[in-house]
């Protein structure tokens, strides 16, 4: 079970309680690479995060509908960070 501890460079809040990640690529096809393991890992989990990407970067919004953010959100981003490691040149948090 991972909690926030685990995970580098999301951005968590807790009203609403979410977590949001963005991840840039050197190139689309890497994007495209990293967007469809993440939709493997919706699959195989059950859980659909919100997604929004282009060209060279990728945002991955984890939410949910109870109180605050449980196992299987901080799951899902240590699974999404795994993924990333492997397509993404960096990852930002800080979108100010």
């Amino acid at each position: 079970m991972a909690d926030s501890s685990d995970l580098t460079d999301w951005r968590i809040d807790n009203k609403p309680p979410v977590m949001t990640k963005r991840y840039e690529f050197e190139s689309y096809d890497k994007t495209r690479l990293f967007v469809n393991a993440l939709a493997d890992l919706s699959e195989n989990t059950g859980y659909f995060p919100n997604l929004t990407f282009s060209q060279t970067q990728a945002t991955v919004t984890i939410f949910t509908d109870e109180p605050k953010l449980g196992d299987k959100e901080f799951d899902f981003a240590l699974d999404t960070d795994k993924i990333g490691s492997q397509y993404s040149k960096i990852s930002v948090s800080n979108y100010d």
